[in-house]
């Protein structure tokens, strides 16, 4: 288990993009600006808002897009406490339904 909470934030320009590879598991948490997520083989198109996040699901190509000026941390799921990830999941699937 990685405890490692010093986790760097990556920085995006508006119009930059992050091209993640085999993501699944992986969580978005946008500090500030606006940022658009989409996953492949996934219909939705997820923003996220400073405080937002979002678990990647699928473990093609995912694009983090900078919709404004922005910064957010992506970091792998098993850094989060499993009661915790269980109830963000849960959240997800609420939200898709």
């Amino acid at each position: 288990m990685n405890t490692d909470l010093n986790l760097s934030a990556t920085h995006l320009r508006r119009g930059e993009l992050l091209r993640v590879q085999a993501g699944q598991g992986s969580l978005v948490q946008c500090l500030n600006g606006t940022l658009w997520l989409t996953q492949d083989g996934d219909l939705r198109d997820i923003v996220l808002e400073a405080g937002d996040e979002a678990l990647i699901e699928r473990d093609g190509l995912s694009i983090i897009s900078a919709l404004s000026d922005s910064r957010f941390v992506l970091s792998r799921s098993d850094v989060l406490p499993d009661v915790l990830l269980r109830a963000r999941q849960a959240q997800a699937a609420v939200a898709a339904y």
